[in-house]
């Protein structure tokens, strides 16, 4: 009986499968190095003004007494930073500022300009002063839409602000 001393060489299908998801990883986290921070400014500019819309309404839920207490101003600064300014009665603003990184900021309909914003009000009952629903979108490579509604809310909408 004779024995055979041939010696297989190559990869096995799990050491294959493990290479393969290794590179998937990796890439997963490198894409994030080649994304631009255009894709970023509009997502984070849209949760900085939730955020101070919801600020302003508790604000004014706070000072129901006074008429009209607190009132954020949205636009565009000289330096060209997407500026959130919080004032409320009786003390100093809060601002807040984002890098447009190129992207643009359209308030109903309106392209904002640099120097130029849109002031919203909140009454002593917690509502926009207006009355009116508002859009704020941030555009840019992704488009972020931020609805303002009558009754003082501020929420991130897919779709059209009604």
């Amino acid at each position: 009986m004779q024995m055979s001393n041939k010696s297989e060489t190559g990869f096995t299908l799990i050491e294959l499968v493990m290479v393969i998801v290794l590179i998937g990883i990796m890439s997963y986290g490198a894409a994030s190095l080649f994304a631009s921070r255009d894709a970023y400014s509009g997502f984070i500019a849209k949760d900085q003004l939730i955020s101070s819309a919801l600020l302003a309404q508790q604000v004014a839920l706070g000072m129901s007494a006074t008429p009209n207490p607190v009132s954020l101003s949205v636009g565009i600064d000289g330096s060209d930073q997407w500026a959130f300014v919080l004032t409320k009665v009786g003390e100093p603003a809060i601002t807040v500022t984002q890098d447009p990184s190129g992207s643009s900021l359209v308030i109903d309909g309106v392209t904002i300009t640099t120097g130029s914003s849109q002031l919203f009000t909140w009454d002593s009952n917690a509502n926009l002063s207006s009355g009116n629903n508002h859009e704020v979108r941030f555009v840019g490579d992704t488009t972020y839409r931020v609805c303002f509604s009558s009754a003082g809310y501020a929420y991130e909408s897919t779709v059209a602000c009604p």
